[in-house]
């Protein structure tokens, strides 16, 4: 059974939020000062700020709107700087735009919107936004399997982000290059890049992007059959999440650690992860990992010969997958 492996796409203007008490306020705030804006351009910075924490399936309510406001601006606008204000806008809302359709499955209509932010960012030579792009764009190509394509793209968004010194950028695009190594079997290659990520995350003191590494340096090892450098990585991710309450991450290190029991035969450890995980999926509503979790625990409990709570666990995995 495979680990999961986070897989990040380089700043793509999304914030994966999980809902808070504090973030809900700071929505409802947004949308106050959105209903008291009385010039343009605040309006877009709140739009853009709405369509970056809100919840994924919102996104349209703001980057739409965004997108209008900002082009209509553009068109008009008196000075350059104002034109490249808008212009930064409006590729900004596209690509939140392309990001929805991503989730939604819509790939077509994701690499339309990505290519469409790509070129204004071009246009506009805006190297941080252009890295951005070509990332988002890597990420769909990879997941479509076209490993030169995405690559590619990767390796271009790295050389701009070495030029411009974005540590920031840089480390996660050598996490995306590394991951793909990782699934093409060439585990020399992967570690290499991932340890490369992991030491820029330390310098810049990214606790987010160290646990990441982390734990994809500690998938890479379980793949191997090194068990106890694989506990020992994922637990040093696991205790960085639980440090910066990454509830997202500490389901995903949940859900790892209750597969490398599960392939050690530790069958009541195993679940005890897989039921700690999905406890936290719920409690933040990420339907992929409730639909993992559910699944985990079903197949371990299709192998003790409990048929029908299995498959009452993998019926309800598959409802939610669809």
């Amino acid at each position: 059974m495979k680990l999961l492996k986070n897989i990040l796409f380089l700043l793509i203007l999304l914030t994966f939020s999980i809902k808070l008490k504090a973030q809900d306020l700071v929505i409802d705030s947004l949308k106050l000062a959105l209903k008291q804006a009385k010039h343009d351009t605040t309006r877009l910075k709140i739009l853009s700020e709405l369509s970056e924490v809100c919840e994924v399936e919102d996104i349209l309510k703001y980057a739409e709107p965004c997108a209008k406001l900002a082009e209509k601006n553009a068109l008009s606008s008196p000075t350059k700087t104002l034109n490249f204000f808008y212009l930064v806008h409006l590729a900004g809302a596209f690509n939140n735009i392309g990001f929805l359709a991503q989730q939604q499955g819509d790939v077509a209509k994701a690499l339309e919107f990505y290519h469409k932010s790509l070129k204004i960012r071009e246009d506009i030579n805006d190297k941080h936004g252009i890295a951005v792009s070509l990332n988002n764009i890597g990420f769909i190509y990879k997941n479509q399997g076209d490993i030169p394509k995405a690559l590619e793209y990767y390796h271009k968004s790295l050389k701009i982000q070495e030029e411009i010194k974005d540590k920031f950028g840089i480390a996660r695009s050598l996490n995306n290059i590394g991951l793909i190594y990782d699934n093409q079997g060439d585990i020399p290659k992967a570690l290499e890049y991932h340890q490369r990520s992991l030491k820029i995350q330390e310098e810049i003191l990214d606790k987010n992007g160290i646990a990441i590494s982390l734990n994809n340096i500690g998938v890479i090892y379980k793949n191997q059959g090194n068990v106890s450098n694989a506990l020992k990585y994922i637990h040093q991710s696991l205790k960085i999440r639980q440090e910066i309450k990454d509830k997202h991450g500490i389901a995903i290190s949940f859900d790892n650690i209750g597969v490398i029991y599960q392939n050690q035969g530790d069958i009541p450890k195993a679940l005890e992860y897989f039921h700690r995980s999905l406890k936290i999926n719920e409690e933040i509503k990420d339907k992929g990992g409730i639909a993992y979790s559910l699944n985990n625990i079903g197949r371990i409990l299709l192998q003790q010969g409990k048929v029908s709570e299995a498959l009452d666990y993998a019926y309800r995995s598959f409802q939610i997958s669809k």
